[in-house]
């Protein structure tokens, strides 16, 4: 298989395990991520496959996921070798969906992402912000029975303590300057929330 085979199989692939996954690291999650990780790694200059590989398979071995629906990352290599794609392509990506993840951020300060994985991680991160993003906490707070506020393990919660702190977390030009508007409409937000609910007065 050329590359273009090879993406278009793991993309049926991705999609037919997440299509129907319920806390917002579904299908259309990954697709829009993987449509951000293209744009961005045309303006970076990085390599277009590791990356939209990468962006496709991201989420698969997310703790968040479902055991149904999640793999190891020995699995996800595994699928990704069946697909003919050569092993250094496939230790590239996943050292990205490995390392990835917000929790590992202090240990990126060791050990860099690849310009690929800073696309891919960049484009996760934008997707957790602006109105996509407030509608995936929304869809993960139902499916794990969390309120809207009130609690540590609301959505309010969610987005002061974690979501308000992404767009200073980008690493990229091309990831900073589109995560400003949506950063603005997620403060927007999260003051609209506090208001209607009292919580804030002004």
């Amino acid at each position: 298989m050329n590359e273009k085979e090879q993406l278009e199989s793991v993309r049926n692939w991705v999609k037919e395990k997440l299509i129907n996954e319920r806390t917002g690291h579904d299908w259309l999650h990954i697709s829009r991520v993987a449509t951000l990780s293209v744009y961005m790694a045309k303006e970076e200059g990085a390599d277009l496959f590791i990356t939209e590989t990468a962006a496709l398979v991201h989420d698969l071995i997310d703790a968040k996921l479902e055991k149904s629906e999640r793999l190891t990352a020995g699995e996800v290599t595994e699928r990704l070798a069946a697909f003919n794609i050569a092993a250094d392509s496939i230790q590239e990506i996943t050292d990205i969906i490995t390392r990835m993840s917000f929790r590992h951020r202090e240990l990126l300060i060791k050990r860099p992402l690849s310009l690929e994985g800073k696309v891919v991680q960049d484009a996760d991160m934008l997707d957790a912000i602006g109105a996509a993003g407030i509608g995936r906490a929304f869809m993960f707070a139902g499916a794990k029975g969390h309120p809207m506020y009130g609690a540590q393990t609301s959505v309010l919660a969610h987005i002061e303590d974690k979501l308000i702190k992404l767009k200073g977390l980008m690493n990229t030009k091309a990831g900073a300057g589109l995560a400003e508007e949506r950063h603005q409409f997620l403060l927007q937000f999260a003051a609209r929330i506090q208001k209607e609910a009292g919580i804030c007065k002004s």
